[in-house]
């Protein structure tokens, strides 16, 4: 009887158990699936933050951004001054009595800040209104120099010539490439005493803008001219040998008369080297 009671009992149990389970076992299973998924995701996620880093602009950082140079602290870059040019002068500076400081920082000397023939106007250099000749020199004392003038003058004749100096000490000792209107010239002056060296023809024309070319090297002396807009001649008009000068500074040496008026638009000399003197 009691085996019989007891096992009874057992089985009323079983059948709760199951029906209890039956009841449940639905929401028990879904919050363990939610578990598992949510610990899956994390490991994933953490899994991908450590083999990609993120990529910038996506709310993160770059890690180690390259640097871009700071634009205001490139304007105080300068080039560095040209050490290679002994003199230079564009006159692009107001209107002036006398040439005054030339565009390369320097003072021209001679006559070209004492004397009233010469001054600034529209952007050149002007000798005018006199009757003389005059000299304007610019830079250091060389020996080896190529010298390169441009200007025009108003009228030419009477003597009146826009000439080139180099080796000039004073006025009287100097080398000097001109024009005159006619001719192509080198001249000479030593102690005071002047030698015209070398001629050859050249016509130039009133009021058009010419560019003459001097330099010495050594003993040698080189010169040619060419109108401003033509291209400038391969070989030099004129090449001759003069021992008699060894140093001095480069500039203009002009006369004049009443009624000239010389227009220097550029000069520049530079140390001549024997590659220049085709």
């Amino acid at each position: 009887m009691n085996r019989r009671l007891l096992a009874i009992t057992l089985t009323i149990m079983l059948v709760i158990g199951g029906l209890v389970a039956g009841l449940f076992s639905g929401p028990i299973q879904k919050a363990l699936t939610t578990q598992m998924t949510n610990m899956n995701t994390m490991g994933k996620t953490a899994a991908q933050g450590q083999a990609s880093p993120a990529l910038p602009g996506k709310g993160t950082q770059q890690a180690n951004p390259t640097k871009t140079p700071n634009a205001g602290n490139m304007q105080n870059i300068t080039a560095p001054a040209q050490t290679n040019v002994l003199a230079q002068d564009t006159f692009q500076r107001t209107d002036q009595l006398f040439w005054g400081q030339a565009s390369d920082g320097r003072k021209w000397q001679g006559d070209a800040n004492t004397l009233k023939v010469f001054s600034i106007v529209g952007a050149t250099g002007q000798i005018a209104n006199g009757q003389s000749t005059v000299n304007a020199v610019l830079g250091p004392v060389s020996d080896n120099a190529n010298a390169l003038l441009s200007g025009s003058v108003n009228q030419f004749g009477n003597g009146v010539n826009l000439g080139v100096v180099l080796r000039w000490t004073n006025g009287q000792n100097w080398y000097k490439a001109l024009i005159d209107g006619e001719h192509l010239s080198i001249l000479k002056r030593v102690n005071g005493q002047s030698t015209q060296v070398r001629t050859v023809p050249f016509q130039a024309q009133d009021g058009k803008i010419y560019n003459i070319r001097f330099q010495a090297i050594g003993a040698m002396l080189f010169a040619k001219v060419w109108r401003n807009d033509l291209p400038e001649p391969a070989r030099w008009m004129i090449t001759l040998s003069d021992p008699d000068l060894k140093n001095g500074q480069a500039g203009l040496r002009v006369v004049l008369q009443p009624t000239t008026v010389m227009s220097i638009t550029s000069f520049q000399a530079v140390p001549a080297t024997m590659g220049n003197d085709l």
